[in-house]
């Protein structure tokens, strides 16, 4: 494996914020409860946990493609393959979708098809600036067939 050029990953962040959110509102609650509410605040914190725990489960795993000076790594939870550059570039296996304000990249290969939004145009631009250094290649637009499939 080469050098690491580009990155993207599809994090679970949704799971963090709302683990994030729900701690706040119990260490307030726990810090203003008086001692015969204690019951319900435990109550409240186990809810909570479960709460937690259940979103984070639903929640799709995160998918993560990484092109390297020779190669493109993707892993998901489906599993994950390696590809050559070449056949990358030649076998339209990645493609950029564009909708409305929304950027994701699409990498479909055999029985796999992951799409992993790009949290940015900043994002974006990175990665097609790694490209076109590295590989010389820019990532084509899907196809019309590609986006209305899904």
């Amino acid at each position: 494996m080469g050098k690491v050029i580009a990155r993207v990953i599809s994090g679970t962040w949704l799971a963090r914020a709302i683990s994030a959110i729900l701690t706040g509102i119990l260490a307030i609650a726990i810090l203003t409860i008086q001692n015969a509410n204690l019951l319900i605040a435990i109550v409240a914190v186990l809810a909570s946990i479960a709460i937690t725990v259940t979103i984070i489960i639903i929640l799709p795993r995160t998918v993560v493609a990484t092109f390297t000076e020779d190669e493109l790594l993707v892993s998901g939870k489906r599993g994950g393959f390696s590809l050559p550059r070449d056949a990358v570039v030649n076998n339209n296996v990645v493609c950029i979708r564009r909708e409305s304000r929304e950027l994701s990249l699409r990498v479909v290969y055999e029985s796999f098809d992951y799409t992993i939004p790009l949290a940015s145009k900043r994002v974006y631009d990175r990665l097609v600036n790694g490209l076109t250094t590295h590989w010389g290649w820019i990532p084509p637009e899907c196809p019309e067939q590609l986006i209305q499939a899904r």
